[in-house]
């Protein structure tokens, strides 16, 4: 099936540019399509793991040759499945997810391409010209966005290598039209550094809250209407904010995409059935539910008139600027670093909304003797984002 489509775009857009680096050079279709198949993989997997150019690589390469691709983020170990992969995978996720605990999900080609053609064909991503990578693509928002519509729909991708405002301007210039996906901490960052945004023709927020506020800066001052989506790494995109004013509920998570079929289990959870909704994971949860076309999500959401009005997560997983993170990974680490067991990590609202959650780190010792020496020894194996913003001992001074 892929083979086919694939072939297809390759077939009209040869000699079109499939990919812009970041020098402003290109990559046609034809040259991607002749890179994908000079080699074969060697083993029972492909790795995906890198920058975009990498990703886009390996899974081409991966769904040409019939071979499980798995997706990496670069700063990360893989996670080896502890199951037999399921008939059929043809991509392997490795999150975190709402329920705060890293595991592999599986998916055929069949459960991506829905996902991305009703992405597609809801946002009209064909007509709004150049994906923009600002965001990583090894994270199921900036994957499905950008790469997995170059590779399923031909619409050429830009690679920005870094986040910030002049990179991401500089992608952006050499292209009449773009569509830009971001989270609200890039969106905030992005608009307080001055960036231009007269070719976005399509401007996206997804991973954590989008505030009022932030829609109205870029609405006010730029005339440019951020648009609110909701969605999953287990089952893509739920909803999404199509309107062209500014919603009335910061909640507000728009309207269900064609195909896709929701209801709220007795605690207040959002259950999702779509045909984009994966296999399952290598690791269950008791009380999960995943497989056979439907996923039951951490959040408690509210159905009101069509639209989704987020309350809160149930999930343990920590939500940092759209980065979601295990707090037991943080503790062990912690851990191993402090030679000392006596840790918990958990999330707390954030002073800053784009933000979205703080980590708080618990730990079995006076106050005083969280002192700046120590928390530099505690966080010697963590990643900057995996960083306590939060320190607080449990016990009295002796």
């Amino acid at each position: 099936m892929f083979a086919e489509r694939w072939d297809r775009i390759v077939a009209e857009r040869g000699a079109q540019a499939a990919f812009y680096w970041a020098d402003g050079s290109a990559t046609t279709f034809r040259e991607l399509d002749a890179e994908a198949r000079a080699v074969r993989p060697a083993g029972d997997h492909v790795l995906a793991q890198g920058d975009t150019p990498a990703l886009l690589w390996a899974l081409l390469t991966g769904f040409l040759h019939g071979v499980p691709v798995q997706l990496v983020e670069k700063d990360r170990q893989r996670r080896m499945p502890t199951v037999p992969l399921p008939a059929g995978t043809a991509l392997i996720k490795q999150t975190v997810g709402g329920s705060g605990v890293r595991r592999c999900q599986f998916f055929t080609l069949d459960q991506i391409a829905a996902d991305v053609d009703r992405l597609h064909a809801a946002l009209d991503l064909g007509a709004r010209g150049v994906g923009v990578a600002a965001i990583s693509c090894a994270h199921s928002f900036g994957l499905t966005m950008t790469v997995l519509q170059t590779l399923f729909h031909g619409v050429p991708t830009c690679f920005a290598p870094q986040p910030f405002a002049q990179p991401l301007m500089d992608a952006m210039r050499p292209h009449p039209r773009v569509f830009l996906p971001g989270v609200p901490a890039l969106w905030k960052a992005w608009l307080m550094g001055g960036v231009r945004f007269s070719n976005v023709s399509l401007a996206i927020s997804a991973g954590s809250a989008l505030t009022l506020m932030l829609e109205r800066l870029a609405l006010e001052q730029h005339a440019l209407k951020i648009h609110n989506l909701y969605g999953t790494s287990e089952c893509g995109t739920v909803s999404w904010d199509d309107s062209a004013v500014l919603r009335e509920d910061e909640r507000d998570l728009g309207t269900l995409l064609p195909g896709v079929t929701v209801q709220n289990e007795p605690d207040g959870r959002l259950s999702v059935t779509s045909s984009s909704t994966g296999l399952g994971y290598d690791q269950t949860l008791p009380n999960e539910r995943y497989g056979g076309g439907v996923f039951t999500t951490c959040d408690q959401i509210e159905l009101r008139g069509g639209h989704l009005l987020f309350q809160q997560s149930l999930g343990a997983g920590i939500n940092v600027a759209g980065r979601k993170l295990s707090p037991a990974e943080i503790a062990k680490k912690i851990q191993q670093a402090a030679g000392f067991d006596g840790v918990r990590i958990y999330g707390a609202t954030s002073r800053d909304p784009e933000r979205g959650q703080d980590i708080v780190a618990e730990l079995d010792l006076p106050q005083a003797a969280i002192n700046a020496e120590y928390k530099t020894r505690a966080c010697s194996l963590l990643a900057p984002w995996e960083v306590p913003r939060r320190w607080m001992g449990t016990k009295f001074s002796e």
